[in-house]
């Protein structure tokens, strides 16, 4: 948290305790804006949407927090401050998982099928959890 704050003070923004929760909401997984928003009033907050997507929206600007697109589900946003990886999204409960893939071989053969310079991508996975297999 202290380089989000400092990140801000540098940009001349207040880390107000509002901005605070949003970021520990957002360290969980990508959340839509209701399940930040939960999160947020599960912690005596007194904080209401248009405020969440402001915060959103300046964290945006910032560099902090990326807007994520997984199918045809809401969007979702998620800490910008993690390593490149890709999502396990559940089509029973909705639960999203993070996955780390080896994408050097990928890459390259991308690279090697086409002429197109890719700048960066995205790789999700739907199916069934374990949870709910």
């Amino acid at each position: 948290m202290d380089t989000f704050a400092k990140l801000m003070k540098k940009k001349g923004q207040r880390f107000t305790s509002q901005k605070k929760k949003v970021l520990s909401v957002l360290h969980k997984q990508p959340q839509t804006v209701l399940e930040i928003l939960q999160g947020v009033k599960s912690n005596n907050s007194t904080v209401d949407k248009a405020t969440v997507y402001r915060i959103l929206t300046s964290f945006i600007e910032l560099g902090i927090v990326k807007e994520i697109h997984l199918g045809h589900r809401e969007t979702r946003y998620e800490l910008t401050n993690t390593k490149h990886h890709h999502h396990l999204v559940c089509e029973s409960c909705g639960d999203i998982e993070d996955v780390k893939l080896n994408e050097d071989i990928f890459l390259k053969e991308v690279k090697k099928q086409t002429s197109f310079l890719i700048k960066s991508h995205s790789l999700e996975f739907f199916g069934t959890c374990r949870k709910c297999q």
